[in-house]
């Protein structure tokens, strides 16, 4: 048993070394604005980081910075002034509140649920999952409160 564990332990340092190493984690990590890299070391835990992306929105820029906590994702979106727009956390769908679980599934139609989320924005909560309808050629994104009313539903074909 205590040999699985160093094992273990030895692996994740090395793919945290890993990620942190060369061209990738911490090169980015370091480039971004100072205050971003203040709010994301805030709220990053013990999560093994994974990557950074950024996109121009109207208000300026975003940093998605995505890490990987218990298994799950554990992505932060924080806006080029430090500001956490957005925590995106990885869940079950069973720990998801009955309410907004039962619309999720109803929306669904009983295709494969991929993923479900846990979105915090701005103090407000809501749940995600993307649907994979094979029939159609489709995957659907769905947005829900907390009570079961559905915020969203985007379709896509399945591939873009």
């Amino acid at each position: 048993m205590t040999i699985t564990k160093t094992l273990l332990a030895s692996l994740a340092a090395s793919v945290l070394a890993l990620a942190y190493n060369g061209d990738g984690f911490a090169e980015k990590f370091s480039a971004l604005p100072e205050a971003v890299r203040a709010t994301a070391e805030a709220h990053m835990d013990s999560a093994l980081p994974v990557s950074i992306s950024s996109a121009k929105g109207e208000q300026g820029w975003d940093y998605q910075i995505n890490t990987r906590l218990n298994g799950k994702y554990h992505d932060l979106i924080i806006n080029e002034k430090g500001g956490l727009v957005a925590v995106k956390d990885e869940m079950d769908l069973v720990s998801v509140p009955a309410s907004a679980r039962s619309a999720i599934e109803s929306a669904s139609g009983g295709s494969k649920i991929l993923t479900v989320e846990k979105v915090t924005e701005g103090g407000q909560v809501s749940y995600g999952a993307l649907v994979k309808d094979d029939r159609e050629g489709t995957a659907v994104q769905v947005r829900v409160a907390p009570d079961g009313t559905i915020k969203s539903k985007n379709q896509n074909q399945a591939g873009k």
